[in-house]
């Protein structure tokens, strides 16, 4: 891939369906944030009402949370660990087994070096998962080979599989059993969104384990 073409596929990924950009600074922050209320709005609160009674199961019954995802998706795995992990333990006093496939550098590269970079989540994840585990995968664009790998790896596995997904799905949402698709071609717009969805599932299980949250 030649330079001029890296650039084209970056630009492409990075800033698909831009906001208005003739009216200035102020007037364009305005219409990104517009747009995330709007997508905002169109998520169906059910489905993600299932996902977070999947994660509540799973906690309650001592099975695993994993998560993956690559560049920004894959720092969201990374900070959701954090929130899983630690804050579980903190506020329910019980750990939440959780882990972040994205999180051993060492285990990445050697699974990238010595196989393929399609394999990178694919090895860890016939390690870490079980019968019933929840499995959330994260792409912007639903189509990240090594992302899709590993769900194929937990869905063998008979874990519970999430995806979510931008730029309308992609295979990913074809994939797993459960997904939360924002539909809309902005990698900024789309990471954003995911972020959002991690926290809010996040609360959703603290704040019923605290019993504070009706099912």
């Amino acid at each position: 891939m030649n330079p001029s073409n890296s650039l084209t596929y970056a630009t492409a990924h990075s800033g698909d369906e831009l906001p208005d950009m003739s009216s200035g600074t102020a007037p364009y922050i305005r219409n990104y944030f517009d747009t995330l209320k709007t997508l905002i709005d169109a998520i169906d609160e059910g489905e993600v009402a299932e996902i977070a009674s999947l994660l509540f199961d799973a906690y309650t019954n001592n099975r695993r949370l994993i998560m993956c995802g690559n560049g920004g998706s894959g720092s969201t795995s990374s900070h959701m660990i954090c929130d899983f992990q630690k804050n579980i333990l903190l506020d329910g006093g019980k750990p939440f087994e959780a882990i972040a496939l994205t999180d051993s550098p060492a285990l990445f590269l050697a699974w990238g070096n010595d196989t393929s970079f399609e394999n990178v989540f694919a090895g860890q994840a016939r390690t870490w998962t079980r019968k019933n585990d929840v499995f959330i995968a994260i792409s912007g664009s639903g189509n990240s080979p090594n992302v899709l790998r590993a769900v194929e790896v937990a869905n063998e596995l008979g874990a519970i599989t999430v995806g979510l997904c931008g730029y309308g799905g992609g295979k990913l949402a074809q994939l797993t059993q459960k997904s939360v698709v924002i539909r809309k071609r902005n990698m900024q717009l789309v990471e954003d969104l995911h972020m959002v969805l991690c926290h809010v599932l996040f609360s959703a299980l603290r704040d019923r384990i605290k019993g504070n949250l009706a099912p």
